[in-house]
């Protein structure tokens, strides 16, 4: 007589189907999703592997309890590397709690494999699994982030034969955390207890994990360890006909709490418009380069950041923003775990002859790289699904902000004589946007022609003017001069040559007619040797930076335009360190202007 029968080896059903028909293809939904939730074993058998315990070798802060279980850090935040006592084989998922959380650090746990066995690495063992492992060939690891770093929480990760590493959190897979892991060798675990994880615990994944959900009971009613169950064919309910549309319904009536589940809802693509529903767009998709943790739909207006990444979302214009166009993106779906918010900027530089690998973790960086690049972080704090956030490029220079049809802001200048694309980092709380696409603002009236030469602007007093548009001189801040001696002229038939530049004569500035200028102007000292003009002086004079007194200075404040900085001290000094203010006048810096000797 024909009958389903159901045996269960160890925490692996394996189901037996003598009949076709529904009640199999029920069965084989369920055991995807129990192995979708972790349940299920993948790669080869490892029940006769021994348990997983920690190596006698460790770092220095990093103390072995528990029969080799549990290893807790037990000062400072970091010499916290530890690492599984054996190999570790394609598939063997390795389960750990995070036992104890201080809160009185930042940065978690990081972990792992490696190929080198750590009984050969007692003695070299550096502060820290990333970078300073990680730098070398044969680690792999990277941090877990903090959003799951909860005390009691369950990790679980693994290696499959193609060098991808997978975890997982409170038995629910996460998807790929890392990639490039050589396989070819043996693995041992790679943990580094840093920061505020202070103590983590081995625990066996099967007897842990089957206990999380429990599908394997509702499909065995009335038996929790049943090893064999034969369920004849007239206990089971008679076959109807259904339509395929039905199987769903079907799985409820074995599994009733699969329909239960509470699932993440998927972002949608679009939302309603909300200020610019009747406006007319001109569609602007992202260019195909984008950042490693981002995704783009079919037509390429939407990007998508990765679910358990916050970084390293990179989109562009799939063209350059022209001077008058307005790009209006729209906010999809944000992540209340994660802190920063969505950064925008311009860039020369064609995103077809960028790789993902060259754009960095910190947008900041791009500052450093050759091509011109222009970027401001959390243009939009505290983003809303369906905000709708406007960028505009004058035929100035000038980059304007709008959200949700607000008055738009002045927030960055620009060289708009370049071709520029528009570029967002989908960082942080902003996980998904969608582009709208331009539209256009009118023409600035032309300027009558005149037959006399265009005149040179005059300095213009900072405090009068906060905000200033691309046309405005950079006043550079020169230390005082000393007057020149005197001298003597027995045959002067001509007066002295005028000087180079206008002066202030209320603060002894200079003026540089453009920010974006090739010039280099050298700071001048009272004790340099001067010309007659009393301006310049004859040779180059190295000046140490007023912060850190080692470097010398090379780089101007924008707008106050004083040189008295190095370039990586002004940068910080713009970011915070220095509330954002000129160390000498306290005016708010805009930009930091590089320079560089001729």
């Amino acid at each position: 007589m024909p009958a389903l029968c159901i045996e269960e080896y160890a925490s692996e059903p394996t189901v037996t189907c003598y009949t076709a028909g529904p009640i199999f293809k029920k069965m084989k939904v369920l055991k995807k999703f129990k192995r979708r939730m972790g349940l299920a074993g993948r790669g080869s058998g490892t029940t006769n592997l021994p348990p997983l315990t920690f190596h006698p070798v460790c770092g220095d802060n990093v103390r072995i309890a528990n029969d080799g279980k549990v290893a807790r850090r037990t000062e400072s935040f970091c010499k916290g590397i530890a690492f599984s006592n054996r190999p570790i084989r394609i598939g063997e998922r390795v389960c750990l709690r995070l036992l104890e959380v201080n809160s009185n650090w930042s940065g978690v746990i990081r972990f792992g494999f490696t190929s080198q066995d750590p009984a050969g690495l007692r003695d070299a063992l550096p502060k820290y699994a990333c970078p300073d492992l990680t730098n070398k060939p044969g680690y792999w690891a990277k941090a877990l982030s903090e959003r799951f770093a909860e005390q009691g929480s369950v990790l679980f990760y693994y290696a499959d034969s193609t060098g991808d590493v997978h975890f997982g959190i409170n038995g629910e897979e996460r998807g790929v955390f890392f990639s490039g892991v050589d396989t070819r060798s043996q693995l041992w675990g790679l943990f580094d207890v840093y920061g505020n994880s202070t103590a983590v615990e081995f625990l066996d994944p099967d007897a842990h994990l089957n206990n999380r959900v429990r599908i394997v009971n509702d499909l065995s009613p009335g038996s929790s360890t049943a090893s064999s169950r034969v369920v004849p064919q007239a206990q089971l309910p008679p076959p109807q006909p259904q339509p395929p549309a039905r199987t769903d319904a079907g799985v409820e009536r074995l599994q009733p709490s699969m329909a239960q589940l509470a699932l993440t809802p998927r972002a949608p693509d679009a939302l309603p418009l909300r200020h610019y529903t009747h406006t007319a767009f001109t569609p602007l998709p992202f260019h195909r380069v984008r950042g490693r943790n981002v995704r783009l739909n079919n037509d390429r207006t939407v990007a998508a950041r990765t679910e358990t990444e916050y970084s390293h979302g990179y989109v562009f214009t799939a063209r350059p923003l022209r001077p008058g166009e307005r790009l209006v993106v729209q906010v999809l779906h944000v992540e209340a775990m994660y802190v920063g918010a969505l950064a925008f900027g311009l860039t020369a530089a064609n995103p077809a002859g960028l790789e993902s690998s060259d754009l960095p973790e910190d947008c900041d960086l791009l500052l450093d790289r050759p091509e011109y690049w222009v970027v401001s972080k959390d243009v939009a704090a505290s983003p809303q699904p369906a905000d709708e956030l406007a960028f505009a490029l004058s035929h100035h220079g000038e980059v304007t902000f709008s959200r949700n049809g607000a008055a738009p802001q002045v927030f960055m200048h620009v060289d708009h004589t370049l071709q520029l694309w528009a570029f967002f980092d989908v960082y942080g709380n902003t996980s998904k946007i969608r582009s709208l696409g331009v539209t256009h603002d009118p023409a600035p009236p032309q300027q009558p022609a005149s037959s006399s030469p265009p005149r040179r602007p005059e300095p213009v007093a900072r405090q009068s003017h906060p905000q200033l548009s691309r046309a405005s001189p950079l006043v550079v801040s020169l230390p005082p001069s000393p007057p020149s001696p005197p001298t003597s002229h027995t045959h002067s038939a001509s007066p002295p040559p005028p000087l180079p530049a206008p002066r202030d004569p209320m603060s002894g500035h200079g003026t540089m007619s453009s920010v974006y200028s090739g010039a280099y102007m050298e700071p001048v000292s009272a004790s340099s040797t001067l010309t007659s003009r009393g301006d310049l002086p004859v040779g180059p004079t190295l000046h140490e930076c007023t912060v850190c007194y080692e470097k010398p200075v090379d780089s101007v404040l924008y707008m106050c335009g004083h040189m008295c900085m190095c370039y990586e001290c002004a940068l910080q000094q713009w970011r915070g360190r220095g509330g954002g203010q000129c160390p000498i006048c306290r005016a708010v810096i805009r930009d930091v202007i590089r320079t560089y000797r001729s």
